[in-house]
């Protein structure tokens, strides 16, 4: 799905609030904000999740998810609050020895995520603290705005 301008601008501020939204095959939900999200070509959007997170052990049982992505810095307050939300299907978890955020590889670029970023060099096989994180990430597969009125987005 080619998302809009609009949205591309909301998911690219860097202030915003993203509070994805999980849940496992048994349908037991679960709910947790993140920083660490990135979109990362036109249909994707990624995240880095550590192992042992209810979130990560949820798209592993069931890559459907949703996420609101919040904008509180301008302004809006109860129904007039910006940003819009996402609805998402994970199509590639992948340890992540070296998780590196869009910003860090070029501030704006439509970068899809490199499995050559993961290769493991000797420093990583001495540094384990990064060893726990994982890249999600997920196709969007539909956008809405946060309060539907027919407006779209």
């Amino acid at each position: 799905m080619a998302i809009s301008k609009r949205v591309k601008d909301v998911l690219l501020k860097e202030n915003r609030i993203n509070i994805l939204s999980t849940s496992n095959k048994k349908g037991q939900t679960d709910i947790a904000v993140f920083g660490s999200a990135a979109l990362t070509a036109d249909e994707y959007f990624t995240l880095v999740l550590k192992k042992d997170s209810r979130s990560l052990v949820n798209i592993k049982e069931n890559p459907y998810a949703s996420c609101l992505i919040l904008l509180p810095e301008e302004g809006g307050k109860g129904l007039k609050i910006k940003g819009c939300r996402i609805y998402l299907k994970s199509d590639l978890i992948d340890l992540s020895r070296n998780p590196v955020l869009l910003k860090e590889r070029g501030e704006g670029d439509d970068v899809e995520w490199e499995k050559s970023f993961n290769v493991q060099t000797k420093k990583d096989e001495k540094d384990t603290k990064d060893k726990d994180n994982y890249l999600v990430r997920f196709k969007i597969i539909e956008v809405r705005p946060i309060v539907d009125t027919g407006q779209g987005i």
